[in-house]
């Protein structure tokens, strides 16, 4: 245990329902921050846990964040997760990791290990040389009402991914190798097509623990930093507040002070980055397209609508209006175009009133939407895993909606939870 602290890593006691009181169908549900404009999505989520002991119960879906009193409903999330543990609806696990798989119709299996992350090694800051680091700048003003959810939790349910960069696939994928040594915990399908999960217990006793502890020590040697968010940074930056607050008081230890996470090793086939692109309203498509030629070394020209996809150049973005499609090709050294893209934009914006921005996940909806008067649509090309460790260590965190992995169905389910109070 010492050995992996040195690693940022802890040993967590996971809790997961018993099977006698619910059904693993009905207590996983997708992180809530998923599915926002959505609210048919969460009531038809309800109707399927109704009745029975749900994680549904243990947060608050953001779709409903301005629409309650968070003064009245916290104490009662709050509440409910002290009946949990104490009814016995949720069991303690031995002290270990959970070796996870998940299968989705959209991409090949994702595995992951279900660990606790020191936050006394985490730092969100802009510059930091932190051992685990976040990938995209923190809005510190989405962590308030995150800190205010957490502060009085019992519980922490990770819905968090975090990046390794395990190019010789030595840890978890040998892992899952040697999984039917393991006991499996749980395996089912989950609700809301979020495909099928199944996970596997790996205690503290087991024999591997040392061949983990070795495999995590050897990444740290190799690759700094040692951990990078794939997905949650913000649920992430909240718990490091949270901690923060309760070590101010004079506690030098303490279950806050860690976070659970699923790692996940980026070279994995399982891991799909998606681009975001961005489409703007209430602009001269013309006087922005000069005003781009103008501010960004770049070349344009007009294709075919046909031709209109992201491209596989990193260099390239496809620009489309209700008219015209375009190819805008970046030049210089050591660019991301979604960052180039995005600084251009927002300067864009400042001195253009009218001018407004959405993110878009996929390009038949960015094209339904650049058929509007006034709009222009640019699809990104997608970020390399390659590179992606090497540009955070030599350039910092990404522009804020740069990538997304995978899509909304494949988001992290709450399912595994530990004690923080």
């Amino acid at each position: 245990m010492d050995t992996l602290k040195t690693a940022g890593v802890g040993i967590p006691e996971i809790y997961v329902p018993d099977q006698t009181k619910t059904t693993f169908e009905k207590w996983a549900v997708i992180a809530g921050d998923q599915f926002t404009s959505n609210k048919k999505y969460w009531a038809e989520t309800k109707e399927i846990a109704c009745g029975s002991p749900s994680t549904l119960n243990l947060f608050l879906p953001e779709v409903y964040l301005k629409e309650v009193d968070l003064d009245k409903t916290i104490p009662e999330i709050n509440k409910t997760m002290d009946k949990y543990l104490a009814d016995g609806t949720l069991q303690k696990l031995p002290a270990g990791f959970m070796l996870v798989e998940r299968e989705t119709d959209f991409s090949p299996a994702r595995i992951g290990l279900l660990v606790n992350l020191d936050l006394d090694q985490y730092d969100y800051s802009v510059g930091t040389d932190s051992l685990i680091q976040p990938t995209e700048k923190t809005v510190v003003e989405r962590l308030p009402v995150r800190v205010k959810i957490r502060q009085g939790a019992a519980l922490d349910m990770p819905h968090i991914l975090v990046f390794i960069d395990d190019h010789d696939e030595q840890l978890i994928e040998t892992l899952y190798s040697q999984r039917d040594s393991f006991k499996k915990i749980y395996d089912f399908k989950l609700m809301q097509n979020g495909g099928h999960l199944r996970g596997w217990h790996i205690p503290a006793t087991d024999p591997a623990m040392r061949s983990i502890t070795e495999k995590f020590l050897a990444l740290k040697a190799k690759n700094h930093p040692l951990f990078a968010m794939g997905d949650g940074n913000h649920s992430l930056a909240a718990a490091k507040n949270t901690w923060e607050a309760i070590k101010a008081k004079g506690v030098s230890d303490h279950p806050a002070r860690w976070a659970m996470a699923e790692v996940v090793n980026i070279n994995s086939p399982g891991i799909i980055f998606h681009p975001i692109h961005k489409v703007m309203f209430g602009v001269d498509t013309c006087a922005l397209m000069d005003a781009l030629k103008r501010e960004l070394k770049c070349s344009v020209r007009e294709v075919c609508r046909c031709q209109l996809k992201a491209s596989e150049d990193p260099m390239e973005i496809y620009a489309v209006t209700k008219d015209k499609a375009m190819v805008i090709t970046l030049e210089g050294d050591n660019i991301l175009a979604a960052e180039e893209l995005q600084n251009f934009l927002d300067k864009y914006m400042k001195e253009n009133a009218s001018a407004s921005i959405d993110y878009i996940h996929g390009e038949k909806d960015l094209e339904e939407l650049a058929q509007k008067d006034a709009a222009i649509g640019f699809l990104l090309p997608e970020i390399s895993k390659k590179t992606f460790f090497r540009r955070l260590s030599t350039k910092g965190v990404y522009p804020r909606k740069t990538f997304s992995i995978g899509e909304s169905y494949e988001k992290r389910y709450y399912l595994e939870s530990q004690k923080i109070r």
